[in-house]
């Protein structure tokens, strides 16, 4: 798997962690509030190719600037 789909899979479980954070649960829900179809996300989950348009849609459902989805935010959680 290439670095930018290691990133958005990573992103993609933080972006459902805030949300879960929130009180929004539920696959169909999570699914509903980014944008996606929840078959897409689960697929995305367990592996599936997450394309730039999925991830643009994910960025701005939870209000990130464009290609934050392709980064790689867990390098501070390890410096601690």
């Amino acid at each position: 798997m290439d670095t930018v789909q290691m990133n958005r899979r990573a992103n993609l479980r933080t972006v459902l962690e805030e949300l879960s954070a929130e009180g929004i649960t539920g696959a169909v829900t999570r699914a509903s509030v980014l944008g996606v179809d929840d078959r897409e996300l689960h697929a995305m989950l367990r592996g599936k190719y997450i394309s730039n348009e999925s991830a643009r849609e994910i960025e701005w459902a939870m209000q990130r600037r464009e290609g934050w989805m392709d980064e790689d935010h867990r390098r501070g959680l390890l410096d601690l």
